[in-house]
Order: structure tokens, then sequence, then C-alpha cells
């Protein structure tokens, strides 16, 4: 090929490059805006999570203000976890129960003693809750942070039972499916992909915390920002269908791994807007309590702003949904066995 076709094909390949960018430009795409995930924002008054190699983040012991609602304070202690009554130290260690799940269990927008797991502590006194829900896990992440803090917290003692606050969101998240991906950033505003399973052919298979880096250009060019939102969505993180197949295995696995500790499971369901947390939980080894329903049937009344995380009052109905179960199932462990 002679030097002067070697140029007209370098020209024609920019010229192909400038028209498609403004072709794209033209139909209304735009280049990646960097956005740092609003929850994530470091160094911030309202900034409750530290990053986690493992697990992508965890609770960050501390104050910090809610962003909805009234921009209440949440007390967060050392160990990923929620405050759940006045004083770090519990009255007494006689029956453990470990709480985790995702923003829901950690009762992200409402003050510590406004929460579920806060207003459990007060109805069954004899009961020592530890929350470590965290706001945007997965049941996978929820898992491994269970599995973590049952040897790093609990040593040689387990909980009597750990409970799974359990959302309907846990289905896609569990896949890291891209459009879980896409709402989420890291501090410089690349995406994350949180650990997950996903199904190789009948193989439950573990992905670890990933990063994922911007493409060249992607900040400065529509048309590269299109190419890697269509490799991410078609390709990469093209998850859903696997979701509730998944989430079953994820939970079965959860259970094994709590009975395998010396824990009893159970799940409570605490918000299924779609109704496929109470499609996924049918058939489960271990109890499940079903306490959602006033976010679909009233979000006005019900949770922040109308529409975002529970309120107050939905935390309340939480408590008085599951105290009379845990009150059974602590009454049931605490009869002495019949000779």
């Amino acid at each position: 090929m002679t030097r002067s076709a070697i140029l007209l094909l370098i020209c024609s390949l920019i010229v192909s490059v400038v028209i498609v960018e403004a072709m794209m430009r033209m139909a209304g795409f735009v280049p990646r805006e960097v956005r740092v995930n609003r929850f994530f924002v470091a160094g911030s008054s309202t900034t409750w999570s530290e990053p986690d190699t493992e697990l992508g983040w965890i609770n960050r012991a501390g104050i910090s203000t809610s962003l909805e609602g009234e921009g209440v304070p949440m007390t967060y202690w050392s160990h990923s976890r929620r405050a759940v009554r006045a004083a770090e130290e519990p009255p007494s260690r006689d029956f453990p129960v470990m709480i985790i799940g995702g923003s829901n269990a950690q009762s992200y927008g409402v003050r510590d003693e406004e929460s579920f797991a806060f207003k459990l502590g007060e109805k069954l006194p004899g009961v020592w809750l530890e929350n470590f829900g965290t706001g945007g896990y997965s049941t996978v992440q929820a898992m491994m942070l269970m599995d973590r803090e049952l040897k790093a917290f609990y040593g040689a003692v387990p909980p009597k039972l750990i409970l799974l606050g359990f959302d309907d969101s846990h289905i896609l998240r569990n896949v890291s499916d891209q459009s879980w991906v896409y709402s989420i950033s890291d501090p410089e505003g690349r995406y994350v992909a949180p650990p997950h399973y996903r199904l190789n052919g009948d193989v439950l298979t573990f992905y670890p915390f990933t990063t994922i880096g911007f493409w060249p250009l992607e900040r400065e060019s529509a048309a590269a920002t299109v190419l890697h939102n269509v490799w991410l969505q078609s390709f990469a993180y093209n998850t859903a269908v696997q979701g509730p197949e998944v989430t079953r295995r994820t939970l079965r696995q959860l259970a094994d791994h709590a009975a395998a500790a010396g824990s009893d499971f159970a799940a409570v369901i605490l918000e299924d807007r779609s109704r496929q947390g109470a499609a996924v939980m049918d058939g489960m080894p271990f109890p499940v309590l079903d306490c959602s329903g006033p976010e679909r049937t009233d979000p006005a009344a019900y949770l922040l702003d109308g529409g975002s995380h529970p309120n107050a009052k939905l935390h309340t109905h939480y408590a008085d949904c599951i105290a009379p179960w845990l009150a059974d199932y602590v009454a049931s462990k605490s009869v002495p066995a019949q000779p």
C-alpha cells in the first residue's frame, strides 16, 4: 500500500469517527458524565460507608446524616453495625440475634430509636440484637459480611439466630445486573460491580468485587460512551434473567453457612414491590416472615420522600410484624428439653 493510500485511509477513518460522533450528539447522546453515587461521597457528613476490598463497602463507625427525609443523624458502631440501643455495650448477652441485609435492614433514613431493630430490642429486652444491615448490599454481600463477623465479632459463641432482612431488589443485585451497576460508583465516579454470583451452565460461580474503569475517550466521546454502555448492558452484565435462581441458591447457601456456624436462620421480607421476593422464598427450608406490603399499598404514607426508604411508621410496622414471631422463637428455645 502506497503512502498516499495510507494517508487517505487514515483521513477516511478520522472523518468517519467525526461523523459518527456528530450523529450521536445530534441523536441526544452525550459523553459519560462522571457522577459519584450520592451515598458514597467521601469525607462528607452524609457518608456512612468506607471502602472494603472484598465487600465493596461496609458501614463506617460514627454518625452520618441522612440524605433523605429530615436529614436525621444515624449512628454506626464498629464491625459495620447500626446502633440498636442507647449504649454500644449490651445489657445482656444471653440470647444473641444477628440481623443482616441491605439498606432497609440498615434502617437508612430514620433515627436510631425509630429503626425496627431498636424497637425490637425494646419489645424483647432479653434478646441481644446486633444489626449488620448495610446500605446497597445484596444477599451475597450480606452472607459474606455474616461469615466475616461470625468470626470477628461473635467468635466462639455464635448467635442463636441469624435474621436476614430481604428486599426484592436483592434479586438483581445478587447477579450484579447492569441496571444495578449503573447505580453505583466509587469516589472517582467509576462504575463498580459488587461481589455476586452467576450461573455458568448449572454451576453457581462467584465473581469478586470489581471496579469498571473508563474506556478511552469515554468522558469526551458520546460514541465511546454508547459502545461501553452496549457492552455493559448486552454482554458483560446482562444477568437479570439469572437473578431468581441465583437468589434461591444463595439463600440456601446462606442457611447452610448459618447452620455450619451453629446458628438458626430465618428471613423476613421487608420490601417486595415486584412480588418477586415472595416467589423466590417459596419452598425455602427455613422460616420466612413476610412483613412487606405498605410500600406497595401506600408508599406516600410509609416511605421517605414518598417513595424511597422506609420511614419511621413502616419501621414500627416491621417491629410489630417481627416481634411476635421472634418472641415465640425465643420462648421455644428457652423451654428445657424433655427427658
